[in-house]
């Protein structure tokens, strides 16, 4: 059983899923082993492969940071809530210069060799999110991340999966379509 701190873990209710939930549940390699991490205290919650299993890091740097390793691929998520000083992601900048503000921050970290933004994305609504693909190449290897950002309750949510370049590239055991899925099923105040 999943042990985070203020989370809940849900299987999935029978009845009418989300689109995500279902596209996760087929790419799953057991179709129907999906699961629901909630986080009744932030108000937010996502969809993942039910063989991910949670995870820690030594120090916490965050109001809030769950993550879930997958059992392949150099696969996980993590789930991070700060406050901040302002109400949307609009008031931070547009999609194109929020993604190159995260695409500098990824160049400046340690070892990084080469960023590529492969795709970005404005879902607007009440709240706006923004969906950021990009591959880095370091010294610890070539990882591909697809992350979703919004800002609700002066609270900036960002939720960061990653694999490996050449297993999201090729979709081995559908690992670029599990974390599509869980970046789709992301919502927040829901």
């Amino acid at each position: 059983a999943l042990s985070l701190p203020g989370c809940a873990v849900l299987p999935l209710a029978p009845g009418p899923a989300l689109a995500a939930d279902a596209a996760l549940a087929a790419a799953a390699p057991d179709a129907a082993a999906v699961s629901q991490l909630r986080v009744a205290d932030y108000a937010f919650r996502l969809s993942y492969p039910a063989t991910w299993e949670p995870s820690s890091k030594p120090v916490k740097t965050h109001l809030l940071e769950s993550i879930l390793k997958g059992p392949a691929h150099k696969a996980q998520l993590g789930v991070t809530v700060d406050p901040v000083k302002i109400s949307s992601l609009e008031e931070f900048g547009s999609i194109a210069e929020v993604s190159e503000r995260v695409l500098k921050v990824e160049e400046g970290r340690d070892g990084v060799q080469a960023v590529e933004l492969r795709r970005a994305v404005a879902e607007p609504g009440s709240p706006t999110y923004y969906v950021i693909e990009y591959a880095v190449a370091s010294s610890r290897g070539k990882k591909m991340y697809l992350c979703k950002y919004c800002i609700a309750q002066r609270k900036l949510y960002v939720l960061q999966t990653q694999a490996a370049l050449d297993s999201y590239d090729a979709d081995a055991d559908s690992i670029r379509t599990q974390l599509n899925s869980i970046v789709a099923s992301f919502v927040v105040g829901g």
